[in-house]
């Protein structure tokens, strides 16, 4: 399938344009190529709490028909090597003058802060990533629906009206976003035919990417369908989400299976970032543990939402390596139960780390006979150890906004 690259008509701050002419170019990737642009741009998307990621796909089209590598785009200019390109460059936008200024926009989402190495330095090394493109493409939505979508004022109310877009030309909703769009993300604010113009191309280049790979593709909200036999939740596994700027989470070699992530903590009032391990498992009483180790964060505090109730543990990182008990609770398997830990710990700068919780049943086997139910064999009975768990949907219990990490 080709998609003819929408016109930009004006660059809103943070990201850059193609060149005005580029409109009239036609540019084919393989349907391969396509599939897993857009795979990435889901799986990335659902990561932060956003599951409908053919919103973000319309954007990637009207910036720059899918291509995240100047090999994709000959008419761009040649930007920083990317580890998405095979080592090669990423597209670089080329309207803001010759390709040897290296002022342009970078990737798919065309993230612009100035030369290519401040726009590097901005955001990171992961902005050249088609992965981390699209996170900081989530984070600049999400900080600007605030300021025109009512009732949006929080990581997670954000996350919610994005969710709710239906993606059908007419529907007030779908007009709404498309218009924000035009408006926040290329500066066409007015109601001219030309904004109105740009604000129906994006709205009918999300359409077209949802319709392409069908809405059984696009589907992620149950992505956390089951947790492992061990009852592990890993940071960056289905059933965990990562919400704020994507810049302030840093990944380490470290912790449970040599991985973990940590942010600065902060004095703020609410968190910033802050990530929820969702406990989809069904009605019975649980052990909940958590991994930590290598943090520097004193007062880490950890929230339990169960059972209609939500208790608070908060543990000395500086102090712990590796598995440490939260407690028992009771689950009512209702689907909105989670564990969650933000940056607000009461003090600054200090290493918060996030890694794995384990979630063991404390309920007996099944009968009340005695037996093992099959749990000593690697049964997933109701009352095994590590359960094999329920489907339960995602909630993200609402944030007010404070500063980043």
């Amino acid at each position: 399938m080709v998609v003819r690259v929408t016109a930009v008509v004006a660059c809103a701050a943070l990201v850059a344009c193609m060149q005005p002419d580029e409109s009239s170019t036609e540019q084919g990737l393989s349907a391969a190529v396509r599939r897993e642009r857009a795979t990435l741009i889901r799986d990335s998307a659902a990561e932060m709490g956003m599951f409908n990621a053919a919103l973000l796909g319309g954007i990637a089209i009207s910036e720059t028909n899918l291509a995240h590598c100047y090999s994709e785009a000959s008419y761009a200019c040649p930007g920083p090597a990317s580890p998405s390109c095979g080592g090669g460059p990423v597209i670089a936008g080329g309207a803001d003058g010759p390709c040897a200024d290296m002022q342009g926009g970078l990737g798919m989402f065309q993230f612009d802060s100035g030369t290519y190495a401040q726009t590097v330095a901005t955001y990171g090394e992961s902005i050249l990533t088609v992965e981390g493109n699209t996170a900081q493409a989530v984070n600049f939505v999400e900080m600007r629906l605030a300021q025109d979508i009512a009732g949006v004022d929080s990581w997670g109310t954000a996350m919610a009206y994005l969710n709710g877009v239906p993606l059908v030309a007419g529907d007030p909703k779908t007009e709404e976003w498309s218009h924000f769009l035009a408006c926040r993300y290329n500066g066409c604010c007015s109601t001219s035919a030309t904004c109105t113009s740009r604000a129906n191309g994006d709205r009918d280049n999300a359409i077209a990417i949802y319709a392409e790979f069908g809405a059984e593709f696009w589907h992620t909200s149950d992505r956390c369908s089951a947790l492992p036999a061990d009852g592990v939740i890993d940071q960056r596994s289905a059933c965990y989400v990562a919400a704020g700027d994507p810049r302030y989470w840093r990944p380490e070699g470290t912790g449970y299976a040599d991985s973990s992530e940590w942010t600065n903590s902060t004095a703020n009032a609410a968190a910033k970032n802050y990530a929820q391990w969702l406990l989809v498992a069904p009605a019975g009483r649980y052990q909940i543990e958590v991994y930590a180790t290598g943090g520097g964060a004193t007062a880490a505090a950890y929230r339990i939402a169960h059972a209609g109730a939500t208790d608070t543990v908060t543990i000395d990182q500086t102090a712990t390596d590796g598995w440490v008990t939260l407690g028992e609770y009771d689950l009512a398997g209702a689907g909105d139960e989670h564990v969650e830990l933000g940056d607000n710990t009461g003090t600054a700068m200090q290493k918060l780390v996030f890694d794995a919780v384990r979630v063991t049943s404390l309920d007996g086997p099944p009968g009340g006979d005695g037996s093992d139910g099959g749990c000593a064999a690697g049964g997933g009975g109701g009352g095994c150890g590590g359960v094999t768990l329920a489907l339960a949907a995602l909630v993200i219990r609402r944030r007010r906004r404070s500063r980043p990490s």
